[in-house]
């Protein structure tokens, strides 16, 4: 079976011998998940990177929530997050988890610059999970109890997710 948060939209890591699920990305080891997430950062930088002339446009007709932040706010949230979700599974693993902060970005570099150090933090921690270690659950202040993969697989559809907002 797959791991998936009810009501989320993401891509899932097989927490046995799986059934396939149709719709669901499934990844098949750390090292995967690992990949997936770099990738979907690389695609959601890019993305990033263009979005200089809306900084603090919010998208035209949106309603509230996610979906009506501007581009900075965009970047401040993922800037956020990475080291947010690094921390429960650093916490979880047993290795040092990267100082939170609440972001505030005044300028697209700066939201750049930053956004990149609070990647890597992530990776950093992303890159000392291991196999054995994908079924471990941990307690989520906003998900609930996950197992790791299942955070990870979060991740990965987060980034795709904003990366697709900023469009």
């Amino acid at each position: 079976r797959s791991l998936l948060v009810t009501g989320v939209q993401t891509c899932a890591l097989p927490i046995s011998t799986a059934q396939s699920d149709p719709g669901v990305l499934h990844l098949a080891s750390a090292a995967e998940a690992k990949s997936t997430i770099e990738s979907n950062f690389a695609a959601y930088l890019a993305e990033l990177e263009q979005c200089a002339s809306v900084w603090e446009v919010k998208p035209a007709g949106s309603a509230d929530g996610e979906a009506a932040w501007c581009a900075r706010q965009v970047a401040e949230h993922i800037a956020g997050a990475g080291p947010f979700f690094a921390a429960g599974i650093a916490n979880a693993i047993g290795v040092t988890p990267p100082a939170l902060s609440r972001p505030a970005f005044p300028d697209l570099a700066t939201g750049i610059a930053e956004t990149k150090r609070s990647q890597a933090a992530l990776i950093e921690v992303v890159s000392q999970v291991q196999d054995a270690q994908l079924t471990q659950e941990i307690e989520n202040p906003r998900l609930g109890k996950q197992p790791i993969a299942g955070i990870l697989g979060i991740l990965a559809g987060h980034l795709a997710d904003h990366a697709n907002q900023l469009k």
